[in-house]
């Protein structure tokens, strides 16, 4: 988090007329009219004069920066005391994890033959793609034809009016 009292150089229970002078300060030598290349800086110095001056913003942003560095500062300690741990293991604690160590390496060594006799069978994906595509077409096609209904014959009409007994007279 950017600490803004430190931007201005007060310190962190600074007043209002310490802020508003360190930022008059400042600003005569960063103000972007004098010093063209650091504008940003100027930037930064005016964002933390507004957050600063305001008793609103001010108390807002106290009681951030007061959370952060109480965070940092847990965080420090608990890496030192994390630090200056040391580890002992009794002798029975040593040999089982010695077992297991063995146990693991064992195990790895299983399955990196394994792995490298699946690595010597190639199967060509390609030539079953191949094979299997035209028994997919042909299996489709007879599939439909035996799906598709016969078609009927027609018989002429003079040969049904003969079977039902009806005559017919050719000229």
């Amino acid at each position: 988090m950017v600490n803004y009292y430190e931007i201005l150089g007060v310190s962190n229970d600074a007043s209002l007329a310490e802020v508003k002078a360190a930022f008059r300060t400042l600003a005569k030598v960063y103000h972007p009219d004098k010093n063209p290349n650091e504008k940003e800086l100027f930037a930064r110095i005016l964002k933390a004069y507004e957050t600063l001056s305001d008793p609103a913003l001010k108390s807002t942003y106290d009681y951030k920066l007061n959370y952060f560095l109480a965070q940092v500062k847990t965080d420090v300690t608990a890496a030192e005391k994390k630090s200056e741990k040391t580890w002992r293991f009794d002798e029975k604690e040593l040999k089982r994890r010695q077992y297991y160590n063995d146990y693991i390496k064992k195990h790895s060594a299983k399955n990196e033959v394994t792995a490298d006799i699946e690595k010597k069978v190639n199967y060509n994906e390609f030539k079953y793609i191949m094979l299997a595509t035209p028994i997919a077409v042909l299996l489709f096609l007879l599939i439909m034809k035996l799906s598709t209904p016969k078609p009927i014959k027609h018989q002429p009409l003079n040969h049904t009016l003969k079977s039902q007994g009806v005559n017919t007279f050719n000229k």
